[in-house]
Order: C-alpha cells, then sequence, then structure tokens
C-alpha cells in the first residue's frame, strides 16, 4: 500500500534556476569552433576577384619578403609587354593585403630611375596604390616614401610621364593630409618654384602638379598667403595665358580653374576676377574647335560647383564670352551645346534685360541659329507616334528654345519685339533653308503667346501677313509651325476681326484639312480651325462655316483615329459656342454622320472613337437638337423634376434608347478586364456612365415610352452592379429608382412588369447591403425606401384583388379576413420571389 501510495503521489516540480547566479558555470567556448566561423566569415566576405591567404603568400614571398627588387622589376617588364592579367591580379591583391612593403618597393624601383617602360608602370602601379580606399598604410610608411617621391618628381624629364607622376603624388599628398602628418611644405615650395621659374618642362610640371592637387593643399593659409607664394603662381600663370606657347597656354587655363576652385575660401576679388579673366580671354582666342569644346566643358564644370561667389558679378562677361562663341559662323552644334550648358546654368535674367537694340539682335540671331538644328525625321510624319512633334529636334534645337524664352521674357519687349519682327521678316521669312524659316514662325508663335496684349499689339498687322504669306510654304515642317503660330494668334480676337484675317486664315486651312496629302498637316489644320472658331465664333465666319463642317465630317471617316477625335471635338465646339446656328444649319446632317460611324456593321470603332461619338451624340441631342431639352434637377423624389421643359422626346426615345444600347453593348465586359490599356477602360467607362445616365434621364422624361425598353435596361443596369468600376456602379445605383418610376407609370398589360419590378428591387436592395460609398447618402436612400415602399405597396394592393377574386371565383358569399388575405398575398410574393 505504501508503494502504491508513493507511486500515485504528484512528483515534485522541479525549481527554476537563476540566470544570473555566480555560482552557475557558464558552458565553456570551443575556440577553435570559433575560429573556424571567423575565417569561413572572412572568406565569404572577401573581393573574388583578388587573391587572399595562402595562395598570396607565396607571391608575396617571392616579390616582397627579400630586399632584392629584379624579382618584382621582372614581373612588372612581364606585365608591360604581355598584359598578363594573373600578375595584375596579384598586384592588385597586393595594394589590398601588403600595401605598405609593396608601395615601399615600387618607390625604391622609382628612385632607381629605370627605363621609361618601366617607370610608367610603376607610376600607375603606385596610383592604384594610393586611389584604392581599403589600402591600410601606415603613418610612417607615409612619411618614409615623401622624400623618395618628390626626388622622382625632380629628375624625371619624360614629358610624357609628367601627367601620370602628378596624379600618382596628388593622390599620396592627399593621404598625408587625410591622417593629418603635417602636409608636405617641401613640395608645395617645389611646385611654386617650378611655375614661377624659366624652364618650359619645369613650368609643365608645376602647372600639372597644381590642377591635380586636392583641397586640404590650400589649408595652409600660412604657405599660401602670409609667404606671398598665391600671388607668384596668380602673375605667373597670367604671363602663360598671353604666351604664344600653346602648351604652357592650355595648362595655364586648367591650373586657372583648379586655383579657383580649390583657394576659393581665400582668394580675394581682385585675384579671382583676374583668374576668371584668364579663362575667358583664353576662350575667346578659339584655336581648334576640340580644344575649346575642352575648355567651355572646363569652365560649366566650374560654373556647377560654384555656391554663387566665384561668379558673382561676373555673370555678363561669362554670357557674351559663350554668345561669341556660338555667333562664329559654320560653328559645329557641339560647341553651341557646351557654349549654351554654361549661360543656361549661370543665366541671370539681368543680362538680358539690360540689353540695346544691338545686343539683342545678336541674340536673337543666334538664338534662331539654334532653333534650326533639326532634321527632317521621319518619325513626325506618324501620327501615332507619341514622340512625334519633338522627333528631329536636336538638343540644340532645345538651347536655342531656353535662349528665346529668355528673351520674351527678360528683354525689353518695347525694343525687342519690333526688332525681332523687322529681323525675321527680312532675314529669315523667305530664307531658302526650310530650317530657318522653321524657327522664325516657331520665334513669331513664341513672341506672339508671351506677349499677349502687349507691345505685339501694335505689329500685329505685320505678323499676321507674314504668318498668311508662310501658310502656302511648302515645306511640311514650316506650315505646321506657321500652324501653331496662327492658335497662338487665335488670342488676338478684336485684331484678328478688325482687318478679317481670321476668314483669311480659314481660306488656306480649310483645303489643308481636307486635301494635303500629310495627315499631320490634316490634324494640325484641324487644330488651328478648331482654335480660329472657338475664339471668333461660327456665327462670325459663317461663310466658311457650312465648308468647315463638310470638312470635318469628312475627317470623321479618316483612317487615323487622332484626327477623327480631333474631329469630333471641334464639331461639338461648334455646338457648344453657337448653338443656335449650329441647329439650323448642321444638326441633322452631324448626328446622322455620327449614327454612321458607331452603327457601322462592317466596321465596329474602337472604344476612343465609340466614346467620343457617344458623348458628341449625346450633347447634340440634349442640348442642340431641335428639342433642345435641358438636364433636370432633382428637387423632390422620383416624380417631381423642377423646370422640366415642355416639349416631349417622345417622338424620338425609341431611337435613341436603341441607339446607346447598341453602342454600350459591345463593351459591357469591362468589369473582367477585356480592355488592357488603362486609358481604353477609362474611355469605355466614360461611354458606360454617359449612357447610364442618359436612360436615366429618358426614364424620368418619358416614362410611358421608355417602359417599353426597360426590361433590356434593366438588365444591363443589374449587370453593370458587379462591374469593377466604381463610377459605373455608381450610375447603376442611381439610375435604378428611375426605371421603378417608369414602371409605375408602365401600362397595367405588360406582361413582364411585375416580375421587372422584384427584380429591380431585389438588385437595389443587394447593391445597398455591398454600398458603403460616400454618394449613397441620406437623400438617395430616402429615394430608393420610397420608391420601393410606393412599389410594395401597389404589389400589394394587386395581390389583395387577386384574393379576393379568387374568393369570388369559388362562389364564397363573404370576404376571406384580413389575415388569410395577407397569407395568400404573401404566398404569390414568394412565388414571385
Amino acid at each position: 500500500m505504501a508503494s502504491t501510495t508513493e507511486s500515485s503521489s504528484p512528483p515534485q516540480e522541479a525549481s527554476l534556476r537563476n540566470p544570473f547566479d555566480p555560482d552557475i558555470n557558464t558552458p565553456p567556448r570551443n575556440r577553435l569552433h570559433e575560429r573556424i566561423n571567423k575565417r569561413r566569415s572572412i572568406e565569404e566576405n572577401q573581393d573574388r576577384s583578388l587573391i587572399h591567404g595562402f595562395e598570396l603568400r607565396q607571391h608575396a614571398e617571392r616579390f616582397l619578403l627579400s630586399n632584392d627588387l629584379s624579382s618584382l622589376q621582372e614581373a612588372i617588364d612581364e606585365y608591360s609587354q604581355t598584359r598578363n592579367q594573373s600578375l595584375f591580379t596579384i598586384f592588385k591583391s597586393f595594394t589590398l593585403h601588403y600595401p605598405n612593403a609593396f608601395s615601399f618597393k615600387l618607390i625604391k624601383i622609382l628612385k632607381l630611375q629605370p627605363n621609361l617602360q618601366r617607370r610608367s608602370q610603376t607610376v600607375d602601379l603606385l596610383k592604384v596604390e594610393f586611389k584604392n580606399p581599403t589600402s591600410r598604410m601606415c603613418s610612417i610608411i607615409l612619411t618614409a616614401l615623401k622624400n623618395p617621391l618628390l626626388y622622382s618628381l625632380k629628375v624625371e624629364s619624360e614629358e610624357i610621364l609628367f601627367r601620370s607622376l602628378c596624379e600618382m603624388i596628388a593622390l599620396f599628398t592627399e593621404r598625408l593630409y587625410i591622417f593629418s602628418l603635417g602636409g608636405w611644405e617641401e613640395l608645395l615650395e617645389y611646385v611654386c618654384d617650378c611655375i614661377t621659374g624659366d624652364e618650359k618642362l619645369e613650368n609643365q610640371k608645376g602647372l600639372m602638379m597644381l590642377m591635380e592637387f586636392p583641397v586640404n593643399v590650400f589649408q595652409d593659409r600660412e604657405f599660401w598667403l602670409n609667404q606671398g607664394n598665391l600671388y607668384r603662381v596668380v602673375l605667373s600663370i597670367s604671363k602663360y595665358v598671353s604666351s604664344m606657347d600653346q602648351e604652357l597656354k592650355a595648362l595655364a587655363y586648367d591650373s586657372s580653374i583648379s586655383l579657383i576652385l580649390l583657394s576659393n575660401d581665400f582668394l580675394k576679388n581682385e585675384v579671382s576676377n583676374s583668374l576668371l579673366r584668364n579663362l575667358l580671354n583664353i576662350i575667346d582666342q578659339h584655336g581648334e574647335e576640340e580644344v575649346l569644346v575642352n575648355r567651355i566643358n572646363r569652365l560649366w564644370e566650374l560654373v556647377k560647383l560654384d555656391d554663387g561667389s566665384i561668379f558673382m558679378g561676373k555673370h555678363g562677361e561669362v554670357f557674351w564670352c559663350m554668345i561669341r562663341v556660338a555667333e562664329v559662323e559654320d560653328v559645329s552644334e557641339e560647341l553651341k551645346i557646351v557654349s549654351f550648358n554654361v549661360i543656361k546654368d549661370l543665366y541671370d535674367g539681368n543680362v538680358i534685360t539690360n540689353l540695346s537694340r544691338e545686343e539683342l539682335k545678336r541674340v536673337l540671331v543666334v538664338a534662331i541659329n539654334m532653333l534650326s538644328c533639326i532634321v527632317d525625321d521621319p518619325l513626325w510624319y506618324d501620327v501615332d507616334h507619341e514622340n512625334r512633334l519633338t522627333a528631329g529636334m536636336a538638343d540644340a534645337y532645345y538651347r536655342g528654345v531656353f535662349l528665346c524664352n529668355a528673351l520674351c521674357f527678360d528683354g525689353d519687349q518695347g525694343v525687342f519685339v519690333p526688332m525681332a519682327i523687322e529681323t525675321i521678316t527680312m532675314n529669315y521669312a523667305s530664307n531658302l533653308d526650310w530650317k530657318l524659316r522653321h524657327a522664325a514662325i516657331f520665334t513669331i508663335g513664341w513672341i506672339a503667346e508671351i506677349n499677349f496684349k502687349g507691345d505685339m499689339i501694335q505689329y500685329f498687322d505685320q505678323v499676321a501677313s507674314l504668318v498668311l504669306k508662310l501658310l502656302d510654304d511648302l515645306n511640311p515642317r514650316v506650315l505646321w509651325a506657321t500652324m501653331q503660330a496662327i492658335n497662338c494668334l487665335s488670342e488676338y480676337k478684336d485684331q484678328l476681326m478688325l482687318a478679317e484675317y481670321h476668314l483669311k486664315f480659314l481660306a488656306k486651312l480649310v483645303p489643308i484639312s481636307i486635301s494635303n496629302s500629310c495627315t499631320c498637316l490634316q490634324l494640325y489644320a484641324v487644330t488651328a480651325i478648331h482654335s480660329l472658331v472657338k475664339q471668333c465664333g461660327l456665327d462670325k465666319i459663317s461663310t466658311f462655316g457650312e465648308p468647315i463642317i463638310e470638312s470635318l465630317l469628312v475627317l470623321l471617316k479618316h483612317e487615323k483615329q487622332k484626327i477623327q477625335v480631333e474631329a469630333i471635338d471641334t464639331l461639338k465646339s461648334f455646338a457648344v459656342l453657337t448653338p443656335e446656328t449650329f441647329r439650323q444649319n448642321y444638326y441633322e446632317t452631324t448626328v446622322e454622320a455620327l449614327k454612321v460611324i458607331v452603327f457601322d456593321e462592317h466596321s465596329l470603332p474602337g472604344p476612343l472613337i465609340s466614346a467620343k461619338c457617344l458623348e458628341c451624340m449625346v450633347y447634340l441631342v440634349r442640348k442642340v437638337g431641335p428639342d433642345n431639352f435641358k438636364e433636370q434637377e432633382a428637387d423632390l423624389a422620383l416624380d417631381q423634376i423642377c423646370r422640366c421643359p415642355s416639349v416631349s422626346i417622345d417622338k424620338f426615345i425609341h431611337k435613341l434608347v436603341l441607339m446607346l444600347l447598341g453602342s454600350t453593348q459591345p463593351h459591357l465586359d469591362l468589369a473582367v478586364d477585356k480592355f488592357k490599356d488603362d486609358n481604353d477602360k477609362h474611355l469605355v467607362e466614360t461611354m458606360i456612365v454617359q449612357a447610364c445616365n442618359t436612360f436615366s434621364y429618358c426614364a424620368v422624361r418619358s416614362s410611358i415610352k421608355f417602359s417599353l425598353h426597360t426590361g433590356k435596361v434593366t438588365a444591363m443596369f443589374v449587370r453593370l452592379l458587379g462591374c469593377s468600376s466604381f463610377q459605373i456602379r455608381k450610375a447603376s445605383i442611381l439610375g435604378l429608382p428611375n426605371l421603378l418610376l417608369s414602371l409605375k407609370v408602365a401600362d397595367k398589360k405588360i406582361d413582364a412588369k411585375r416580375g421587372l419590378t422584384f427584380f429591380v428591387v431585389q438588385a437595389l436592395l443587394e447593391a445597398l447591403k455591398k454600398t458603403s460609398s460616400s454618394f449613397v447618402n441620406d437623400q438617395l436612400i430616402k429615394v430608393i425606401a420610397d420608391g420601393i415602399n410606393d412599389t410594395a405597396r401597389k404589389i400589394i394592393k394587386i395581390e389583395i384583388e387577386k384574393a379576393q377574386e379568387v374568393v369570388a371565383s369559388e362562389d364564397r358569399c363573404e370576404s376571406l379576413p384580413t389575415e388569410d388575405t395577407l397569407q395568400v398575398v404573401s404566398l404569390n410574393s414568394l412565388a414571385i420571389d
């Protein structure tokens, strides 16, 4: 029993161990395992392009361990001759793992002054070493290398090696300053002596070294300012600028830029101005184009690095220096671009503001020459290409646009506008080069657009005459630019109509829009016509009203969609601007033409054209047509319309409903993402929403006539309730109550009336359950609820009457009790449901 009792007693819980108890011994560390993991981690993070560990050690023993330099020199020579990549990999690996020993040996080789090939390769390897940011050189080695490097620089006499040697020493110098090892004043003194000396080779060394110096070098203000070394250097550089020696002049240019950048913190204004004048004077001497491009690019780099202090007050000097470069006859496009890069990044509007007439003319000529940098790209003629308008326009063209805008915005318009119009008329409008004519008419358009209601008005007649003349140009690009100018001139409505220029323009634009062989020009002609009619009104151009409409109706059948769209938009714009004139003369023909496109059995139009045609037709029917009914405003519930028009739409409701159903039916699969393109989806969505709104409107305005079509429309609305588009679902939900109203007044003989009513009510209830959008507000819910209640009352009344008829048919003398009648109604309702 005792054993049984013991076995049945619960086991005692073990006490929890305190992890902070000092008596607890920590588990022994497996240091071998840790070392293996550490080694594995290091190996995984190593650069795979280099050699590491034991593999590299054997090479180090061969080239670096002994004091003998011969093996390393032989390897350097072999690499120079064969470009053996395995050797170069070894050298790069040395820079990472043995930077001190490797650099020390290389400089010892360099100090021996070996042959040129070996010296050159040694300098290149030292550049790799000093350029490597991961190289871990100790300060003792850095200090020890100073004198051998300076010695190598002093004794080097091969000009071909100067640049590379100076780059390497500059990288080493930067290391010295990073490690705060006291700088390198001996090198600075030698460089200053070289620049101010009389030996050309020494001058070259000094200037190259100055160009390569890191910014840290100029932290030593004592050396540069107090000892006067900076002024010695600046005076010598100014002397080289005016020298006939082109090599020294080029080095003086580059070193001036370096000196301005490096010593900007303590450089006095007069010294900085002197150096900048050196740069501009050298550029003004032009010389070889390739050299000039490089010099201006260096100046551009200086401009981009300027914090506002370097070029303060010097914008005008730089601007005119670049203009002088760009206005040289037959200057290359590349040179134009680099000079305008400087102008653009250093632009100050005050430079243009204060220019005289002759100076403005010089700048305008340069701008037009830049604007003429275009080619006749075939892409420009493809109206369907998204970048057609910029096809063929070179980079220099956009620099010309910038300069032209600067003249239009910042120039003295009282001086610039008449000068520009005169210059363009005299020198460019009839130029044999179509590119210059193109640039000239574009400039006219910009002046007209930017100077609207300014001085341009005084010279409008001269400009309009020039534009009218260029409408006869045979070059398509020039014609296009002219039409763009007409779009700008159309804003000057009073001036246009005063001399009937709008009629003169239209007389040339209408034939172009119909018969021109260039599709692009047809499109732009329609756009220009649209712009003129929009400003002047169709009634003001009645002479051309019929030809314009006829041309637009012809363009509705054009093979290019963009032209069709522009024609539809223009037709609608005419109807909006002058509804009375349009109704009397063009309504019937326009609507019929749109119908033909939408209901073409042989060629179903694309989504964009369908949407545009439908939108235009709906607008014409609702706003312009003979009945001219207006948008109703729902003031009360379903059946009370404020300001309801007196004219009935019953006579064409049948055609309108069939037209809308026919146009929307092919695109009802939007909910299942039939259209992959987002633009097409948006267009189809707009078309279907517009159709739903029109159905809803007609259901209220012509309830009895519309009820004949309620079944098809209801089926469409209910289908659209499941659509992925929020706008389509919204239009459907808002339209269903109006369908209830139409069913309410429908003929009782319609068999499907009750079923459709239940169908609509059920759809509304389901839609309300699933919809939490903000558009379902209290007012809308009340409208829907009233419609449902009213419908339910009518159905209950009908069911009661039917129940009573059943009782009467069974020859009962007394009517059923109310409860029994309601039960019959309930059963019938369930059956219908």
